[in-house]
């Protein structure tokens, strides 16, 4: 039904924008430049802890959108297995360590429009394509809380290329693993005031074993991956006063859990609708917006034999559907005084379920689960800005927003009989939350400045959290649909410095975030055999739940600086110290531990050398501190390194050609151990040789 009503709303409002209409000409913005809900002034674009645009992504220094995030060293999914192998429930996106478990706590945009998954907020990388990106913008915690749920915890934005009639694009890659990555694109005229452009991109990898050699067995095999997208736009100006643009993607993605019967797959549809309004005389814009994301999502975990010679199905989520509908009205005006605001209103709806097969004591499934919910998030917000002095700016932002967790329940079935064993239905429940951020900004010298941010936020647990359970090897977690709320709040300072001809600067940031609520994976047994709570324990296997943290806090200095050392060579250096900390817990054994998977050092640093002028070599190496893989810290992860080359050579004005190795040294990096001592890894040395034709 959301779905119908989204199909019909888009196309209406569509039509409604393509009218024309009676206005003075002039000149307009581009359409998405407000798109993050972050001002485009001086101080708001320094507040980036990470941009990437154009120049970067056409240098071949990424293979795709994780290797492009990767050079800056705050943000990370949960687990440091590269996203060519990595299982996609554990792709949750966390900056400087804020996160004790796989779900996201940082809003991922495209086009202005949220791309967390709809059911578990992780975020499918395959579906994105460099080569149509014109920027990639990091914001930390404390400056897009006009977002509301999960941007307390910080906001990557991705914009794409406007799309220009006659553009066309080629791009082929071969690398190691048996992997290619095919993509194209094409933009036409469709009469005097509209462009259709599409993009297709095919991908396929054998991927890289993440089992420790010394302990496979025949059963284990590499963890692959392969996603077909298409990707279309259509962009038109009717008259002067409107923008709008109609996208439509569509991907459909596959992977190999490391075993033959470990699968999952995912198919998906996302539907957006953006339009921008001038209003000349108010010297303001009206932004409009509204999306449709559906995903279907299946998984097979397996309970592997101590030899590892053997494996059956212990886990089979054969349809996990999701959706998501949301929609914004934004308004912004630039008054007199040096005083700017923006006022709006917003709203996501979301809803999800998990079917699955359970209990194979080894003559096939004997029990069925249905487990799903709805939640629903309306917010009001608005955020003046002010400049006080020619030296001071401040900025506030202040948000309201009433959320529902509605229709949540759980029933599990005996299949051998038909007979009902549980059905539990779980009471409706609606919350008020109050979020915002203050952000002042003193200007020393021309070229330099100082900020300071305070920040309240929250996040709403997902429904994968509330509904579905995992399994990592032989561990598994049971979720909880009595989590709360989790709330953040902090404070960030830093200082910025640039060079007058912006190739040389530093920024020093100090911070602080504290969580209340905060939810993670507590282990509860060890014991193998069958608990009422987890169901079948294979030996070495581990029973965990989801919890909430009552206290938990992040800690931390920033470090970034890059320097022109010569006309042709370029340094770049960005380090992260983040300590983690449970304050205060029911669960006293937890006290004073670190957050899993949470490194408290992290540094990439980056030469780029243009040799000549058709000719650009580049380096990146990439160092993470030791960290503990549960939350008990009993299982200690090492360092992590690696070691990244490539060269950019262009042919001529329309045809270039790019190298890339990762891992050049080939280190063994730990990414995780089981609680039966099983050491996942990350990918090996890999390269990649890519082939660019554009016009």
């Amino acid at each position: 039904m959301r779905k119908n009503c989204a199909f019909a709303l888009i196309g209406a409002l569509a039509g409604f924008a393509s009218l024309e209409a009676q206005e003075d000409a002039f000149e307009l913005n581009p359409l998405l430049a407000s798109a993050e809900r972050i001002q485009l002034n001086q101080s708001y674009s320094q507040a980036a802890v990470s941009k990437l645009g154009i120049r970067e992504f056409e240098l071949g220094q990424f293979r795709d959108i994780a290797d492009s995030l990767a050079t800056y060293p705050g943000i990370a999914s949960f687990r440091r297995t590269n996203s060519l192998a990595a299982h996609p429930t554990t792709q949750g996106v966390r900056l400087r360590n804020f996160g004790a478990n796989a779900s996201s706590r940082a809003l991922v945009l495209f086009d202005g429009v949220p791309q967390n998954d709809p059911f578990g907020a992780w975020v499918y990388w395959h579906q994105y394509d460099l080569t149509q990106l014109d920027a990639l913008h990091i914001y930390p915690s404390g400056i897009a809380e006009t977002w509301g749920n999960m941007a307390s915890g910080g906001l990557v934005s991705m914009v794409a290329k406007e799309a220009a009639a006659g553009a066309r694009l080629f791009q082929a890659s071969i690398g190691s693993a048996e992997s290619y990555d095919l993509k194209a694109y094409a933009a036409y005229a469709a009469g005097d005031e509209a462009v259709f452009d599409i993009g297709i991109r095919r991908f396929d990898s054998d991927g890289f074993h993440t089992l420790a050699e010394s302990q496979r067995g025949t059963v284990d095999e590499a963890a692959y991956s392969s996603a077909a997208i298409l990707n279309t736009r259509v962009s038109w100006k009717p008259n002067e006063a409107w923008k709008s643009q109609l996208s439509l993607r569509l991907f459909d993605e596959e992977r190999g859990n490391g075993t033959p019967l470990g699968r999952n797959d995912t198919e998906g549809l996302d539907l957006s609708w953006v339009a921008e309004r001038e209003i000349p005389d108010q010297d303001a814009t009206l932004n409009l917006s509204l999306y449709l994301q559906d995903r279907t999502f299946r998984n097979v975990f397996t309970s592997v034999e101590d030899d590892r010679n053997s494996e059956r199905p212990a886990l089979d989520q054969y349809d996990v559907p999701a959706e998501a509908l949301g929609g914004a009205l934004v308004y912004r005006s630039e008054l007199d005084l040096g005083l700017r605001y923006a006022a709006g209103v917003d709203f996501r709806m979301l809803e999800g379920a998990v079917n699955e097969r359970y209990r194979n004591l080894g003559s096939g499934f004997t029990r069925e689960r249905y487990a799903g919910g709805e939640q629903d998030f309306i917010g009001l917000f608005t955020q003046i800005e002010t400049e006080l002095s020619d030296r001071d700016t401040l900025t506030g932002t202040i948000r309201l927003e009433d959320l529902k967790r509605e229709e949540g329940r759980r029933t599990e079935t005996d299949t051998e009989n038909g007979n009902l064993l549980l059905e539990e239905a779980y009471a409706d429940s609606t919350r008020t939350v109050l979020s915002g951020n203050l952000n002042w900004t003193h200007k020393l010298t021309e070229n330099s400045n100082t900020q300071f941010a305070l920040f309240s936020g929250y996040r709403s647990p997902t429904l994968n959290e509330l509904y579905r359970p995992f399994r990592v090897r032989n561990d598994i977690t049971e979720a909880n649909p009595e989590l709360a709320n989790e709330r953040h709040q902090g404070l960030e300072i830093s200082y910025h410095h640039h060079s007058a001809d912006g190739l040389s600067g530093l920024r020093l940031s100090g911070f602080f975030y504290e969580a209340s609520e905060m939810v993670a994976n507590a282990l509860l047994t060890t014991e193998s055999g069958f608990d009422p709570r987890f169901g079948f324990i294979p030996p070495g296997g581990s029973g965990s739940a989801r919890v909430n943290l009552d206290r938990s806090h992040v800690s931390g200095i920033e470090l970034q600086a890059k320097r022109q050392l010569s006309q042709s060579l370029r340094a770049t250096l960005t380090a992260v110290y983040a300590e983690t900390e449970i304050r205060n817990d029911e669960l006293e054994e937890l006290q004073g531990n670190a957050f899993p998977q949470s490194a408290p050092w992290k540094a990439v640093a980056g030469l780029e050398w243009k040799a000549k002028d058709s000719l650009t070599l580049w380096t990146n190496y990439r160092w993470y501190d030791r960290s503990w893989e549960d939350l008990g810290n009993t299982r200690r992860l090492g360092a992590t390194a690696d070691l990244s080359l490539g060269a950019h050579f262009e042919i001529d004005a329309q045809r270039s050609l790019s190298l890339h190795l990762s891992n050049a040294f080939d280190e063994r990096n730990v990414s995780g151990i089981a609680s039966n001592g099983l050491v996942t890894i990350d990918e090996p040395r890999e390269f990649q040789v890519t082939f660019t034709w554009k016009k």
